[in-house]
């Protein structure tokens, strides 16, 4: 037989017509060896490429050899089977029955026509496709299976393929092979085992996995990071930040300081006070206690840091030193309001249109117009102040004394009030004791609604994520009062005292709460509440989820368990919890379930704006009014700051909805994703404006959409029009001030002071360098683009500015005549002077060809009807322009940014991150100039440049008690 295939073999042309040999395999009087000889033959790719369509047909008997206990070659019939089914296609067959042998994963070398590794590879594929498949669904993946991935895995280790195993790792959320990958690295790293390093980070903390398997990957990566010659140490704190081990973070600062690295250390305060919780922070700082100093005065700035106070003092110095809100658009807001919502509406914006730049000329010079607030209005007009002078923390009392309970509360407290909440927004997500201690007296103290409702809304937004349990409890004392309105302030106040740190104790007291409750109010503001402690919890918050959503007769709960499940996946893109809020959106019958589940796909996705076009864009045509809303907050959401031009196509047709509240919410909408955005950027942004001001002015406007344009014309200009809303922190991460204040931004739906909230995502677009002693030094940056492309948007013109429309009379005859000749006269008079004209540039010529300057000036005179000509600014066509420090920077230009002198600074983080850089001076010899601080500072006068600037001093609004 080996004579007969060999011959066969070696024809001319090839094996070919493989008729008598199949019979052999078919025949069960055909000896067995010969069949053995015929499988191993068959085998060869050499042969099997020309017959393996005639092999096919004997595929049967040679799967019933399989079968028999006593054949001496399973292997060879079940490896034939295998690539004759991977020649028809069938890879799943193949892989079945390459299963049932001793698979060989590296591929033979290439000889003749046959190729093995086109077979091999194609197994493989297979093989990984299915075990990633089997995986996903939970069910036993077979042993054999498991052996093969298993040799898979061992080849690529020994070819350092370490990044394809950490892959798989991940699609299959094998932990146990990721520590395997991981910990195959060499001590010393090289270059690409630190970019495997920063992509497994990336990938664990963009992906949607469980909280448990994200903490123990980045456990892994941090140990083996360690290794690194010089290891990212701010990449490592982002890591301590992200599984709450504050104890590591605090020891990272203190070993970079006894090892003379103070700058670095400095970056990593900065980051850790802008990406972590207050809870996280405070244990910080008691873990400094706990150690002893290596360096005091470095200590001591770390502290300051830490605390907030050097972050708090460099954007506030920005906010105030680039200001450019537009006063004159205000004023003419103001002239069309004819409401009271009206009014409170530009209270509201007002506050946000100077969010931190501690202008309040607006209220000073319209005193009189202010003062008519009353109730609620008055509570927002003085909160209001609280956005305007965020930051301001050591003059907190000074500037809020006028509106402070003394001995005893004027009229119902709707000025106290709100005096409260505004103490509490200018301490925002920064409350110190002694801020936390004052709110909780007058927390303590207060003797009627309004008053507490203010005290427990400052007290939650100042403790955001502090976690503390004696503030929760002094909280849920105001909410045992069965109150309708403070009851919803202060299950608000308990949810972000909890943000990030829900527990089974605050669910079950929170849940039972709004079930025995009969107030609207209060159910509301403990969904807000629960929504905003269920942040970034994921999988950990799945209990509670599922029992608040499994309330089938309370569609109180069903949406709380919406808004829960928004929050906890916030910003993870996971296509399940996408998928779990669909459905609710198609068959829950709840309006409000419907529209906050709508909402959910934004935050969940807000990371991914393409993604989530693409779930969101049918359900801009929904037939439910509230889905529709849902939809265009959810763009609103996950493309927030970008300009994207799809997404405005598909909100702005809402604009003109049959119903008021989605006309509201396409506004809203828009603005924030035209936010800081130019001509160059994004081409509709100023006809969004002025259709912004034709909504505000309509008589015949709904209400409704009027008190959204004018929140929206807050939104637009929020922070004197250099801050944007963004979801996520520089690092890329969800950010938990801006996902609560989102949601609690969306609360204004019931109640229009929640709108103040939005600011806690407002993030300052900035770029301020400081160097090792934290001061600001005087600083160029180049931005590779035009200055035209990032500059603030056009001043809006005053009315007296404005061309005068002539207005079309009826010519009679006699008229038209007497027209003609004066015409007639008009163009002799100018024939005569032009030839004057001619003259006396020849005898100018003729002057400054003999030494004398002769200008020839004409004044310009107004003429009735006639506006005034003014000069039209010259385009930029430079290439690019440069920036002083601290400059504005919006996030789309931070990629074009770059120190003009390099050999100057050493930054500590790339530029592109924006935000406060610490920066090494490279050469300490040269003296360094300093920028002069203009914190708490109003603008220079145009006329005295250089005048001593003086801050604001408090005044008082007299707003009349009912």
């Amino acid at each position: 037989m080996l004579t007969l295939l060999k011959r066969w073999r070696s024809q001319p042309g090839g094996a070919t017509n493989a008729s008598a040999f199949i019979r052999i395999l078919e025949s069960p009087k055909a000896a067995i060896s010969d069949k053995v000889h015929v499988l191993q033959a068959f085998n060869d790719w050499d042969i099997l490429t020309n017959t393996w369509f005639e092999v096919a047909d004997a595929l049967p008997a040679v799967e019933k050899l399989l079968d028999i206990d006593q054949f001496p070659d399973h292997n060879a019939a079940a490896l034939l089977v295998s690539k004759v089914y991977f020649c028809l296609e069938q890879y799943e067959r193949a892989l079945e029955f390459a299963l049932r042998t001793d698979f060989n994963v590296v591929p033979a070398p290439k000889t003749g026509l046959g190729n093995d590794a086109e077979y091999v590879n194609k197994v493989i594929e297979t093989a990984i496709d299915t075990y990633k498949t089997l995986s996903s669904q939970g069910l036993e993946i077979p042993v054999r299976l498991r052996e093969l991935v298993e040799k898979i895995v061992k080849r690529n280790l020994e070819k350092s393929e370490i990044w394809y195993v950490i892959s798989l790792g991940f699609e299959t959320t094998n932990l146990p092979m990721i520590e395997r990958a991981i910990s195959a690295m060499p001590n010393a790293l090289n270059d690409k085992n630190q970019t495997t390093l920063h992509e497994t980070l990336n990938r664990v903390v963009s992906g949607a996995f469980d909280r448990s398997f994200r903490f123990k990957v980045i456990n892994t990566v941090i140990k083996t990071y360690m290794k690194c010659p010089s290891p990212d140490m701010s990449k490592i704190c982002e890591c301590y930040v992200l599984t709450d081990n504050a104890e590591a973070a605090a020891d990272t600062i203190t070993d970079l300081i006894s090892r003379n690295l103070s700058t670095a250390a400095y970056q990593i305060a900065f980051d850790l006070y802008e990406t972590a919780s207050q809870g996280f922070l405070d244990r910080v700082l008691r873990r400094f206690e706990q150690k002893d100093s290596p360096d005091a005065k470095a200590m001591e700035k770390i502290h300051s840091i830490m605390k907030g106070h050097e972050t708090v003092k460099a954007y506030l110095d920005f906010y105030v030193r680039h200001n450019h809100t537009d006063s004159i658009l205000m004023e003419e807001i103001k002239e069309n309001i004819r409401t009271a919502s009206a009014h409170n509406a530009l209270l509201i914006s007002n506050g946000l249109m100077q969010y931190g730049t501690t202008c309040d000329d607006f209220l000073r010079n319209n005193l009189n117009w202010v003062s008519k607030a009353t109730n609620w209005n008055k509570f927002n007009a003085v909160a209001s102040l609280g956005l305007i002078h965020h930051g301001q923390e050591a003059s907190a009392m000074k500037v809020l004394d006028p509106y402070l309970p003394k001995e005893s509360v004027e009229g119902f407290g709707f000025k106290e009030g709100g005096a409260m909440l505004a103490y509490g927004l200018i301490h925002a997500k920064h409350g110190d004791a002694t801020a936390m201690s004052t709110l909780a007296q007058w927390l303590k103290t207060a003797d009627n609604e309004p008053v507490r409702h203010g005290a427990c809304l400052g007290f939650g937004v100042a403790g955001l994520g502090s976690s503390s349990i004696s503030g929760y409890e002094k909280v849920r004392e105001v909410l045992q009062r069965d109150e309708a309105v403070s009851g919803e302030s202060a299950g608000i106040a308990m949810g972000l005292i909890m943000a990030g740190n829900l527990n089974q104790e605050v669910f079950n007291e929170l849940k039972q709460y709004t079930v025995d409750t009969q107030h609207d109010k209060t159910q509301r503001g403990i969904r807000t509440g629960l929504a905003c402690a269920s942040f970034g919890l994921q999988g950990d918050a799945e209990p509670y989820i599922k029992e608040a959503i499994g309330a089938k007769s309370n569609p109180m709960l069903r949406s709380t368990g919406i808004c829960m499940l928004s929050m906890a996946y916030a910003g993870t893109g996971s296509p399940s919890v996408v998928r779990r809020l669909l459905e609710k959106v198609a068959t829950d019958p709840n309006l409000d379930v419907k529209r906050y589940a709508t909402i959910g796909i934004g935050f969940v996705l807000s990371k991914d704006p393409a993604t989530c076009l693409s779930y969101v864009s049918m359900l801009t045509e929904h037939f439910n009014g509230h889905v529709r809303y849902g939809a265009a907050m959810a763009l609103g959401i996950a493309c927030a700051g970008t300009g994207n031009m799809e997404a405005i196509s598909l909100i702005e047709p809402m604009i003109s909805d049959k119903e008021g509240f989605v006309r509201k919410g396409a506004l809203l909408s828009l603005a924030l994703i035209m936010c800081q955005q130019t001509d160059y950027t994004c081409p509709k942004v100023n006809g969004f404006r002025k259709q912004l001001l034709k909504k505000i002015g309509e008589k015949n406007e709904d209400s409704l959409v009027k008190f959204g344009a004018i929140i929206s014309q807050g939104l637009l200009d929020i922070g004197g029009q250099n801050a944007a809303v963004t979801m996520h922190n520089s690092d890329g991460q969800p950010d938990m001030g801006s996902m609560v204040g989102m949601m609690c931004f969306l609360h204004g739906w019931f109640w229009h002071s929640m709108h103040f909230f939005i600011a806690l995502a407002a993030k300052p677009s900035c770029l301020v360098m400081v160097n090792e002693n934290l001061k600001i030094p005087v600083l160029d940056y180049i931005c590779h683009a035009n200055s035209q492309k990032y500059a603030y948007p056009p001043r809006t013109e005053s009315k007296k500015d404005k061309d005068v429309k002539k207005i079309e009379t009826v010519v009679l005859s006699i008229t038209g005549k007497k027209n003609a000749l004066k015409k007639q006269a008009a163009e002799e008079k100018k024939r005569r002077e032009a030839a004057a004209t001619a003259a006396l540039a020849a005898a100018n010529a003729q002057s400054s060809s003999s030494g004398t300057n002769v200008e020839d000036e004409k004044m310009e005179v107004d003429q009735p009807g006639k506006p005034k000509k003014e000069k039209v600014p010259e385009k930029d066509t430079k290439p690019l322009h440069r920036l002083m420090n601290p400059a504005r920077v919006i996030p789309a230009q931070r990629q074009l940014i770059s120190i003009s002198d390099s050999r100057s600074y050493t930054p500590m983080k790339p530029l592109y991150k924006g935000g406060i850089i610490v920066a090494d001076r490279v050469d300490k010899e040269k003296e360094e100039k300093l920028v002069s601080e203009v914190v708490s500072q109003i603008n220079l006068p145009p006329s005295s440049e250089k005048a001593e600037l003086k801050p604001f001093t408090p005044f008082d609004i007299n707003l009349v008690d009912f």
